[in-house]
């Protein structure tokens, strides 16, 4: 497996003068998140647990001031291009990273009016993790309706871009699919929808509802899969039992630690008695399966 750990290239130059000293001499190969808050040091959070950086004298890595400087850097100094992005709280950098924003939320438009934080978090492709994994959901070359599953931060987002590289390309015994992959928050894909690699046959509709977004492109595209991240609304249950009904193979994500916290999401229990989903995946840390379900939640 190939993982990038490039991220310094494109984040340091985003970051104030403190940040990037604090950062350039460090070996942080596998940092996921970059927390700044308002007064207090950055967090730099790895797998294996988080550390805190200062400024020079001990002084907080993020101070008064300096919020708005970071949000005009973040934006590529076009905020009013990511006005409806910033209402919902994050921004999607052009490397490969999201950053999630805190503080006052004004009333009249359910942005930020004060912020105290960011949290941004580094999106890498593992290019080769869906290898393992992808021949137990294969049947005659074709992928099953599959439902990736874990406790948030276990890499299913990682692992749902390289199973869509792969089926796309028609690598390690699939044969060419035409993926459809919706993208919410530009996470699959990357902002632009051309950041991170998700195979020739894949089209890409970003910045849309994830129930909207999979109805546009059964109605559009004519995939063969559809993709998407996170399931967390009774429209995004509704649209992939409509995917269902027209024979078209939906691969999803959905948050829940064990297959029970699964069932208990909203609309999980009944897309398991439709049968919607042929397989079950658990990942358990990095993107690590810890165990395949069929379609009647029996372990394999």
């Amino acid at each position: 497996m190939e993982e990038k750990t490039d991220w310094k290239t494109w984040l340091l130059p985003l970051l104030t003068e403190d940040m990037r000293q604090a950062l350039a001499p460090l070996s942080l190969p596998d940092a996921t998140e970059l927390r700044l808050r308002l007064g207090k040091p950055m967090e730099v959070v790895t797998p294996q647990g988080s550390r805190l950086l200062y400024a020079p004298n001990g002084r907080p890595m993020l101070r008064e001031g300096e919020q708005e400087q970071l949000l005009c850097a973040f934006c590529n100094h076009a905020q009013y291009a990511w006005e409806r992005e910033i209402q919902q709280g994050f921004l999607t950098l052009k490397g490969g990273g999201r950053v999630g924003i805190t503080g006052r939320i004004a009333a009249e438009t359910g942005a930020p009016a004060a912020i105290t934080g960011f949290c941004i978090r580094i999106l890498r492709p593992v290019v080769g993790c869906g290898e393992e994994v992808l021949p137990a959901l294969l049947v005659e070359g074709r992928l099953r309706p599959t439902l990736l599953y874990s406790a948030p931060g276990c890499g299913k987002t990682t692992l749902l871009r390289d199973i869509v590289r792969l089926v796309s390309d028609g690598r390690c015994g699939a044969v060419p699919h035409r993926v459809g992959v919706v993208d919410e928050r530009f996470e699959i894909a990357g902002e632009g929808g051309a950041v991170f690699d998700l195979g020739d046959r894949t089209d890409v509709l970003s910045g849309v509802g994830k129930g909207e977004g999979l109805l546009r492109l059964l109605a559009t595209m004519g995939p063969q899969v559809l993709a998407a991240d996170e399931l967390n609304l009774a429209s995004d249950v509704a649209a992939v039992l409509e995917a269902k009904s027209r024979g078209v193979t939906v691969l999803c994500t959905a948050h829940g630690g064990t297959f029970q916290e699964l069932l208990h999401r909203e609309g999980m229990q009944h897309l398991l008695a439709a049968r919607t989903f042929e397989r079950y995946v658990r990942l358990v840390g990095c993107g690590r399966v810890d165990e395949v379900r069929d379609e009647e939640g029996e372990r394999l």
